[in-house]
């Protein structure tokens, strides 16, 4: 990934999708160019509803889209996803995870403070996808499930996908008790590597790895999934980390132009 700015917001991309033609994305970086203020997407971080009204307003305009075009879902890492289009009521995102859209002029985002994002583009059938996914939504496979819906609603195959992993959590950082270990387990099979174990029947978490073992199943290309490998709990300086006590939530997301 690398670190831009567009107007007055320092924002992140992804190398692979940053080559392809026809989208825009980003991951947004805790601080804007103004005023060092904190850049939280969230209503629900922070009692300012004008703080975050504003920011959404500068990350619509630094994406060429009105206010209105901006659709971020109000999450409960559960894996309801909906297709969006410009005439989707926003009040229809709410319980929501994952977003899918084949339309022009549609932007589409996650919010995440240590959960991972994922942004999803089908070059062939012109179609993207945003995901949230913490560690409920990677044992019921989100993931797979949007995967899914975009073959279903866009005939999306795993040859059509480009995919990033955004920062989150890494495994060195991201230690899990008892009942997250079961789950892992349930999900993804005793050998799937996914965990190191540590004392107390704890164990350290392989979020990405975990993502992207969905993509590769899916038969994306292991050349067209880039992994961010940036730790938001070691990057905190950049992303917001539930870990690290903060509120505030920063969000990754891509669109059609």
């Amino acid at each position: 990934m690398k670190r831009i700015q567009i107007n007055k917001l320092h924002l992140w991309q992804f190398d692979t999708l940053t080559k392809e033609n026809g989208i825009r994305h980003f991951v947004t970086d805790r601080s804007t160019n103004e005023n060092g203020a904190e850049f939280t997407l969230s209503y629900s971080s922070t009692p300012d509803k004008d703080l975050v009204r504003r920011n959404r307003h500068l990350l619509a305009d630094a994406m060429g889209v009105a206010d209105d075009r901006l659709y971020m879902p109000s999450q409960i890492h559960k894996t309801n996803i909906v297709r969006v289009t410009s005439q989707t009521p926003k009040e229809t995102l709410l319980d929501t995870d994952a977003l899918i859209s084949n339309e022009r002029g549609v932007c589409i985002a996650v919010m995440s403070a240590d959960c991972v994002p994922i942004v999803l583009f089908d070059r062939t059938n012109n179609a993207v996808g945003a995901v949230h996914s913490g560690w409920r939504g990677t044992v019921a496979h989100i993931l797979e499930k949007t995967l899914h819906a975009m073959h279903e609603a866009f005939g999306t195959t795993g040859a059509d996908l480009v995919a990033g992993i955004g920062p989150s959590v890494s495994q060195d950082a991201y230690e899990v008790g008892e009942e997250v270990v079961t789950s892992v387990h349930a999900a993804f099979g005793h050998e799937s590597g996914l965990m190191i174990p540590q004392p107390e029947a704890k164990a350290k978490l392989d979020l990405w790895r975990a993502n992207e073992l969905q993509l590769l199943a899916f038969g994306v290309a292991p050349h067209n999934i880039e992994i961010s490998n940036l730790c938001s709990v070691k990057n905190n300086v950049h992303f917001f980390s539930a870990r690290k006590g903060d509120a505030g939530r920063f969000a990754a997301g891509i669109m059609l132009v």
